[in-house]
């Protein structure tokens, strides 16, 4: 061999060996602080049947451990200013993370104004609560914690940082520096929440093919689906199956005389526009029998009682949406077979999955702890 093609034959050995022979990369992890740099391991969401794509712009970012510690901090009582209620006091898994038989919900401050809306599939929705005036569940979420729940920010980190659970799964949610904000609190209670999805009621597995609607339902999904009953104009966002097109619209409970007769404006107080006075969200109708009583102000106790409602519309009423201008004409039979199908809307599943129950061993830790 040539001494030129020995000399580069040798260098190259060398050259491999120092290169197998290098350090391995250091692990991602702080010697005293192993979960500081870890970040959760991602929640992967699956769009049900015929629902919407998800084009929520947080879905990429939502982990196992960010889910858990929002679910913590959605059942948390001490995170309010009284220590005695949580968002799950007003938003109860059994009614759909609706509150149930109450017309409106309570706060630390006593009753408000409003019926609690029930919380499931809100993945899709652009803007939140009956006015709209959020855009995201994290805006949600701080909205409910100073609004209802008089949330004393300083106090809760406090309390916050004195539990060696809350302490980890910040880490694990959010990362170095592993630190407990008022931000990161909103962030992993809108992870949880965006979690909440309600699609395997009778009605969805119908619809797949997995089981078959009575003729009393079928009957009544026509009436819903038709110019007939008139649901589907609020209640579909095209062929979707969210059962609500997440638009605001005045469906004529009250009479007003003038724009400024309305005892409540709603989405007219967040947009400033006139011709939004006396609308509200279109609700889902999903759980719709677990989520009594009815409207924003919870004056319907009984679907019976919304559906006459919807007899009685004269037309007359300042700002009434389209097709909402004009009564219906529904025989007795008719009720009974829209009431059918809308029973079909209840997914039991939704209603007891252990994924969105009271956390383990939280009952025990909230016994034991002083609030502060």
């Amino acid at each position: 061999m040539k001494r030129g093609s020995f000399l580069f034959f040798f260098v190259t050995v060398v050259l491999l060996a120092l290169q197998n022979c290098k350090p391995d990369k250091p692990l991602n992890v702080h010697p005293t602080d192993p979960d500081s740099l870890y970040t959760g391991t991602p929640y992967i969401f699956q769009k049900p049947f015929r629902f919407p794509n998800i084009i929520n712009p947080y879905k990429d970012s939502v982990t196992y451990e960010g889910i858990e510690l929002g679910k913590r901090l959605f059942y948390d009582k001490h995170l309010s200013s009284t220590g005695q209620l949580a968002c799950a006091s007003c938003h109860k898994q059994q009614y759909a993370f609706s509150d149930s038989g109450n017309a409106v919900s309570t706060n630390v401050f006593g009753p408000t104004k409003r019926n609690a809306p029930a919380i499931q599939n809100l993945l899709w929705a652009g803007k939140i609560f009956w006015d709209g005036r959020v855009n995201t569940l994290g805006a949600q979420a701080k909205d409910a914690f100073h609004g209802e729940q008089n949330l004393d920010i300083s106090s809760a980190v406090i309390y916050l940082k004195s539990d060696s659970t809350y302490i980890r799964l910040f880490k694990k949610a959010f990362g170095r520096p592993g630190d407990v904000t008022e931000e990161k609190v909103y962030l992993a209670v809108q992870q949880f929440m965006m979690t909440l999805i309600s699609s395997n009621s009778r009605f969805d597995r119908v619809q797949r093919g997995e089981d078959v609607f009575t003729t009393s339902e079928t009957n009544g999904f026509a009436i819903f689906s038709s110019n007939n009953g008139e649901c589907f104009h609020c209640h579909t966002d095209g062929y979707s199956f969210l059962m609500t097109d997440n638009n605001f619209r005045n469906n004529g409970i009250d009479s007003a005389v003038t724009i400024n007769d309305f005892v409540d404006i709603g989405r007219g107080k967040v947009t400033n526009d006139p011709n939004d006075y006396g609308k509200f969200r279109d609700p889902s109708l999903r759980n719709i029998a677990l989520t009594p009583p009815y409207m924003h102000d919870g004056r319907f106790r009984a679907l019976q009682q919304v559906m006459n409602h919807y007899e009685s519309i004269q037309g007359n009423e300042e700002n009434i949406s389209s097709p909402l201008n004009h009564s219906l004409n529904l025989t007795s039979n008719d009720k009974q077979d829209l009431i059918a199908f809308l029973l079909t809307l209840t997914d039991h599943d939704f209603l007891t999955r252990k994924e969105f129950q009271f956390p383990k061993n939280l009952q025990h830790e909230i016994i034991q702890r002083t609030h502060p």
